[in-house]
């Protein structure tokens, strides 16, 4: 018998969980990529477990599953592969749990995270919902524990755990990165993304200040202080501006700018991941661990 706690009151405070952002963004591009007929995805969760029962979820991948009213399978050759090649690469991660799309648990979460039980004593169910309903994207943290009466098991209850979102690893890259990027030192030189946005902010400012100059000159211009020329100016380059709706236009300026931020988080992401690397070859090599 599998119950399910959607009310937060029955909340484990012995554990707590810290989640890295590009674990995030790896359950999302899972989502975006996976079969029609799949209404969520599920991947193994990998990171550390501190002496104080603190989880640290590192990184993750995921595990292709079968899920209908009649059954629920997990491609358990799948997993074992990945995990394996995974630890090669990070061989202090672990498994330290599973994570699932969705808005809340079901009967079904109870057979997966039996089926991680398996791996590690506590794992942790991180469950991403991705807000395509009317609720907003969040995510939640849980670990389950026997709910007993009267000395007998009668089933499984999900509790809430404390779940944050740490991105101090990636800020300390980045700022890593900002400071050796003027050097020139390879793949490490690039842009300063900080400067790309001041940038930004002040060529806005400047748009801005021409507009007010501009709406002034045209008020000006019912007084007979103007010059014509400027007017017709003004007004031929009025005419030859597209028009789009309000809407319309907002849709495709924030888009752009979405877009624009994604690049350059990503591009960032990559110089860091490529700092780091080099960082730890460098100090395996000096320390005689390097192959």
């Amino acid at each position: 018998m599998g119950l399910t706690d959607q009310t937060s009151l029955h909340q484990a405070d012995d554990v707590a969980c810290t989640v890295h952002p590009a674990v995030l963004f790896s359950i999302v591009d899972h989502y975006s990529r996976r079969e029609e007929v799949q209404n969520r995805v599920i991947g193994t969760l990998l990171g550390t477990v501190g002496d104080d029962g603190k989880v640290t979820v590192c990184s993750c991948f995921p595990v292709p599953h079968t899920e209908t009213e009649e059954q629920v399978a997990v491609n358990t050759d799948f997993h074992s592969t990945m995990l394996q090649l995974h630890q090669r690469v990070f061989p202090k991660q672990q498994v330290v749990g599973w994570y699932s799309t969705g808005e809340e648990v079901n009967d079904s979460s109870i057979l997966f995270h039996d089926f991680y039980g398996q791996e590690v004593d506590r794992p942790v169910h991180l469950l991403l919902d991705l807000g395509l309903g009317e609720s907003r994207m969040s995510t939640k943290a849980y670990i389950s524990a026997q709910l007993s009466l009267g000395g007998m098991v009668v089933g499984t209850v999900f509790q809430d755990i404390k779940l944050t979102v740490d991105s101090q690893a990636d800020r300390v890259g980045i700022d890593t990165v900002l400071k050796t990027s003027g050097e020139g030192q390879g793949l490490l030189a690039g842009p300063n993304p900080t400067a790309e946005v001041d940038s930004m902010e002040l060529v806005i400012k400047k748009l801005l200040r021409t507009l007010e100059s501009v709406m002034e000159h045209v008020d000006k211009a019912g007084v007979g202080s103007t010059d014509p020329g400027v007017l017709r100016l003004l007004q031929d380059v009025v005419a030859s501006a597209p028009r789009m709706p309000a809407v319309q236009f907002d849709q495709m300026f924030n888009s752009q700018v979405q877009d624009m931020l994604v690049v350059v988080y990503l591009a960032n992401l990559t110089r860091t991941q490529l700092a780091l690397a080099e960082k730890l070859q460098s100090v395996a090599l000096s320390s005689g661990g390097g192959q």
